[in-house]
């Protein structure tokens, strides 16, 4: 039973993180672009970013549970196995994911007093790489993709 409600929490998390990452590099900021609207993209990016760090870190723990079942911590860095290399992986794009978030803050990418639509686009742009990179190294653990076969 634990197993499955886990899942069902990490799914419904990345459903929020990615999907909120992607709504605002495909559609929010475009959009805001396309009409001369920034602060339309910087109300939603002001409002993503208020609840993302709690989410991605009960993302993070949850699917660090997730691996505790389907691999032992010991196993982990053996690199022998295909789930030993995908936990590897979804750890370091996981880190990279929430360290460019700080960094995006830190640098004002994402506000409108000190950043522009473009530099939310490039901000958002690697965002939705390392989403995405963390949604197919993911779905590796369940559908076995053969990644690092």
């Amino acid at each position: 039973m634990e197993y499955q409600f886990l899942v069902l929490l990490h799914v419904f998390f990345a459903i929020i993180i990615i999907g909120g990452i992607w709504m605002a590099s495909f559609i929010v900021i475009p959009f805001a672009k396309r009409t001369d609207n920034p602060s339309f993209a910087f109300n939603y990016i002001k409002a993503f970013d208020r609840g993302s760090h709690i989410v991605l870190t009960l993302q993070l723990l949850i699917g660090f549970r997730l691996a505790m079942i389907y691999l032992p911590m010991s196993e982990w860095f053996a690199f022998e196995t295909h789930l030993s290399l995908t936990v590897v992986v979804k750890l370091v794009l996981w880190v990279a994911l929430f360290a460019w978030m700080i960094i995006g803050k830190k640098k004002g990418m994402s506000t409108p007093e000190s950043g522009t639509l473009s530099s939310a686009a490039n901000y958002f742009g690697i965002l939705s790489l390392l989403a995405l990179g963390l949604m197919v190294f993911g779905l590796n653990f369940r559908l076995g993709l053969g990644l690092f076969w």
